[in-house]
């Protein structure tokens, strides 16, 4: 038990070589510890004493065991030395992990102290993503930067100008549509009207836009499919009502012939049976009298149920020519009616664009080209003094630095007013 705290003191002298190599630097060395900075206290071969604390807001740190110290504007070197000073006059007694009692004087070599994490680098301006970055020894504005995105962030002109941009493409985009609905819109009304063709108003002029000739020509050829369409449904309905009308008239001349006959057949069979009762005619003539005459009527009952049938073929195919007609004029409208709402709803929206274009097309308008330049200011606090400084981007970068990114346009080609 008594060479336990031998270990330990000896594996804490190696790592505190170790760690004073690492923090060897000029960075460390000249560096001063600020609120936000978390350092990390360790005490080799005791339990449980792998401290990290924070610099607070009024620059003070408090450590376990230890107590508190001034911190804020300290050298790492400084802090160490306190830190080491005041544990060193303490007795440490601890239960080792199979139950032995170890009582242990500390030494200066027994503690580690060193910075767990700097304080965070902030980068505001024209990056892609503003705000804090880790901090370690050796960040550089560069380095800062990519990490933030990269120069992303436009100034107002570019930014207007995007948005002019952005706006114009729109409004080009909704001046297309308006010209579908409203060349949808003639199409539609000279359908309703029956008419294969409509007036394409500018479409005929030969310094038109090209893609408004495709729209009008577009929708001329499912116009003319559609009337075609319609003409050969209608054209099937009309001769199924011409053949279903036919039919019944046949069938009914057919009928009231067979009623004339079984009416004549039955006037022959009282004729035989009068004969027969008188003596002139046999029983076997009455026989086929009355044959003939059952085999007309059920000839003349059997050609009306076929009259019937065709009446129904008949309504059911003048229904079908109506229908026909009702739809296409139902749907027709239905059409009319959502091409107008959204004509309408185009234009509102074109106006509105217009109207925003106004307001971002000032000083967008007259730049074509931009020269963009991007100029780095660090804020840097020491000891309660602010300071700014103009800064490269291969500039090296303190815990708590506030890097600004800002954008400036050069002069570029002018755009010539209208």
């Amino acid at each position: 038990m008594s060479d336990r705290p031998r270990v330990h003191r000896f594996t804490a002298a190696v790592l505190f070589v170790w760690l004073q190599t690492l923090s060897s630097g000029s960075f460390a060395q000249e560096y001063r510890l600020a609120a936000g900075d978390t350092i990390n206290v360790f005490i080799a071969g005791v339990p449980n004493s792998d401290w990290k604390v924070t610099v607070g807001g009024d620059g003070r740190l408090m450590v376990p065991l230890a107590g508190m110290f001034e911190a804020t504007g300290v050298s790492l070197d400084k802090l160490r030395g306190s830190i080491r000073t005041a544990l060193s006059k303490r007795n440490i007694r601890y239960i080792t992990h199979d139950g032995h009692e170890v009582f242990l004087t500390l030494s200066p070599d027994d503690v580690i102290v060193d910075v767990a994490a700097y304080r965070p680098v902030y980068v505001a301006g024209a990056v892609a993503t503003v705000g804090p970055l880790p901090f370690r020894p050796g960040l550089t504005v560069r380095q800062a930067v990519a990490a933030s995105g990269g120069e992303g962030r436009q100034s107002k002109e570019m930014q207007d100008s995007r948005r002019a941009d952005d706006l114009r493409g729109r409004i080009k985009d909704i001046e297309f549509e308006i010209v579908q609905e409203r060349t949808k819109l003639k199409a539609t009304k000279a359908e309703i009207k029956g008419d294969i063709t409509f007036d394409s108003g500018s479409a005929s002029q030969s310094g038109r836009d090209p893609a408004e000739t495709a729209i009008v020509k577009g929708e001329a050829a499912q116009l003319a499919a559609r009337m075609d369409k319609f003409r050969t449904e209608r054209d099937a309905a009309q001769a199924t009502l011409v053949r279903a009308t036919a039919r019944v008239a046949v069938l009914s001349k057919q009928h009231a012939e067979e009623e004339e006959g079984a009416k004549a057949d039955v006037v022959e069979a009282a004729k035989v049976a009068d004969f027969m009762q008188r003596g002139i005619s046999s029983a076997q003539r009455l026989t086929d009298a009355r044959r003939m005459s059952l085999l007309s009527a059920t000839r003349a009952l059997q050609t009306a149920v076929q009259v019937e049938a065709a009446k129904n073929d008949r309504e059911e195919a003048v229904n079908r020519l109506q229908s026909l007609e009702m739809e296409r004029r139902v749907n027709l409208l239905a059409s009319l009616h959502a091409s107008e709402g959204k004509h309408e709803k185009l234009l509102i929206q074109r106006k509105t664009l217009l109207e925003n274009l106004v307001s971002a097309d000032g000083p967008a308008s007259a730049l074509q080209e931009l020269d963009v330049k991007f100029d780095f200011t660090i804020h840097r606090t020491v000891d309660r003094k602010a300071s700014v400084i103009p800064a490269q981007q291969d500039d090296f970068l303190d815990p708590g630095d506030v890097l600004e990114v800002r954008s400036s346009i050069a002069a570029g080609r002018v755009a010539t007013s209208q």
